[in-house]
């Protein structure tokens, strides 16, 4: 988790009813954290909650966030080297407001990758399981739903040529609803496979946002597009 609390000791358990409080937590964790969050009034520039590398058996629930990147998995998969794990989380009851994403998956391809001079990486294996976001409510949020295994890869191409050894399984997206901002309209979300052998089992239902001039359409690489409650296009309006 990054910039709410520290987990407890191995094995351990926490909860709160907090607002979101200031701080930088190390990239890895020795052991895996098992929280949950309730009651979470956010305000922040960075993701409202974001779930980083050995994050395990999380329930996030009740949340207001205005101005943030969302709630996200990742970005994993970063460094050569390093098995990255988020699994067996569940994201409820969610009011994101003011947002570049809603829901959020990041993974970096096995290419090498910059979003920016620094902050470059791609390579790093691991897996994402058992990820459930449901009863979301967005509003002016860029994307409602992204998910990305071209993590900082402008080159789509080169995203599939060197596919994430990071795999993303068993996803599902469950009651949103809400319009989204005018930034990449007609698009609402965007789910992006760097291949369907390494992410799948993805599903997204009763999904009722809208862009602002009505449109539900989703970049859709690598999927299966009859699990998802979206129109998918091949209409690409790029990553982040």
């Amino acid at each position: 988790m990054y910039g709410m609390m520290r987990p407890g000791s191995r094995g351990g358990n926490r909860s709160c009813s907090c607002t979101q409080t200031a701080g930088i937590l190390p990239r890895s964790w020795p052991y895996y954290a098992e929280l949950s969050v309730a009651l979470l009034t956010a305000g922040s520039r960075s993701d409202c909650v974001s779930f980083k590398p050995n994050s395990t058996n999380i329930l996030v629930q009740s949340l207001f966030c205005n101005g943030s990147h969302g709630i996200s998995v990742g970005s994993l998969g970063q460094y050569v080297g390093e098995f990255d794990i988020v699994e067996s989380v569940m994201v409820s009851n969610i009011s994101m407001h003011n947002a570049s994403d809603g829901a959020r998956i990041k993974v970096w391809p096995n290419a090498p990758s910059a979003m920016s001079d620094d902050l470059q990486g791609g390579g790093g294996t691991g897996r994402v399981r058992n990820i459930t976001y449901e009863d979301m409510t967005v509003e002016n949020v860029d994307y409602a739903i992204q998910i990305t295994q071209c993590y900082g890869q402008r080159s789509l191409a080169l995203c599939q040529e060197y596919p994430s050894p990071l795999t993303i399984d068993n996803v599902v997206f469950r009651r949103f609803k809400g319009v989204t901002s005018r930034k990449y309209q007609p698009l609402v979300a965007s789910f992006a496979c760097s291949s369907a052998n390494v992410c799948g089992n993805i599903y997204a239902t009763d999904i009722h946002v809208i862009s602002p001039n009505g449109t539900r359409q989703a970049y859709c690489l690598n999927q299966n597009e009859r699990n998802l409650d979206v129109e998918c296009t091949d209409n690409y309006k790029g990553y982040k």
